[in-house]
């Protein structure tokens, strides 16, 4: 029940908020913007930053990879299983690309929430969301390690 979810429920506290604030020292360190928080679905916004360009000054496929992963794992967070799930796989397939500076979109939501397994994608979005710049899947494996209490 959504209600007794306390991670979703922090999750919405969040919501605003950077993620320099966050449980996790890698989502920390991308330090995104929380957008939105529902169970299942997590937006995060984030300012692609001059560490995170290549030598010309576009976004890093992997900084890509990246947000994605974190994303996802959030959005597996708002589901509030009590076992931590990790990724077995990434997909990313790359249209377009941002430049340093520009401000960008993560939309990560699970689409097959199953007990052992759970299949999430994300999708990365310029800031006005009318173009998508890339687009990633992921499988994620239910680990016999509790989450940690928000």
């Amino acid at each position: 029940m959504e209600n007794d979810n306390e991670s979703l429920t922090l999750l919405k506290q969040k919501v605003g908020r950077r993620m320099s604030e966050g449980l996790s020292p890698y989502g920390a360190w991308l330090d995104g913007t929380l957008l939105a928080a529902e169970l299942g679905r997590v937006e995060v916004g984030f300012v692609v930053r001059p560490e995170m360009g290549n030598p010309i000054g576009l976004l890093h496929g992997g900084v890509t990879s990246g947000w994605m992963d974190e994303v996802m794992g959030m959005a597996v967070y708002s589901l509030g299983r009590p076992h931590f799930f990790t990724t077995v796989n990434l997909v990313v397939d790359y249209f377009a690309s941002a430049r340093v500076g520009q401000e960008v979109v993560v939309v990560a939501f699970v689409e097959k929430p199953g007990k052992s397994i759970l299949h999430v994608r994300a999708e990365l979005w310029n800031l006005e969301r009318n173009r998508l710049l890339a687009k990633g899947q992921s499988n994620l494996l239910r680990l016999d390690l509790e989450m940690p209490k928000p």
